[in-house]
């Protein structure tokens, strides 16, 4: 029988340690994380706003509702762009949230990509396929 008591607690950055920029994908890098209240997840996103630059930004979510999701399809068809932010606020953490509305400010197409990752998270896939029986 296994025993997974623990004698000692264990520092968060043994359990999630800082992603490595090379294993991280061009945008969005969806990672759960449990913290005390829930699941959350961590959303990294690999900026290159030139050649010779990478900006490395962390946010951390909980998953989207339904009904967000609702408020977002609701408000889409008079701005996309506010609708997909509205979308992102009602989901980002307090820790993240400050940062995000800075990073917004200077990177607004990064509301595309986070947007993406929180709607795959609902069932919006990249690839659906379909064919004649």
């Amino acid at each position: 029988m296994n025993d997974y008591s623990l004698t000692a607690p264990i520092a968060p950055e043994a359990i999630f340690p800082e992603p490595d920029k090379k294993d991280m994908q061009a945008v969005g890098t969806v990672t759960q994380i449990t913290p005390k209240q829930g699941k959350t997840y961590s959303v990294t996103a690999v900026l290159t706003p030139d050649d010779e630059t990478e900006v490395v930004k962390e946010y951390h979510f909980k998953k989207p509702t339904a009904p967000s999701y609702d408020r977002y399809i609701k408000t889409a068809g008079s701005g996309m762009s506010r609708a997909l932010k509205n979308f992102m606020f009602d989901c980002v953490l307090e820790d993240s949230r400050e940062a995000l509305t800075q990073d917004l400010e200077e990177y607004p197409a990064l509301a595309i990509s986070i947007g993406e990752k929180l709607l795959s998270m609902l069932g919006l896939a990249k690839d659906v396929n379909l064919r004649t029986l």
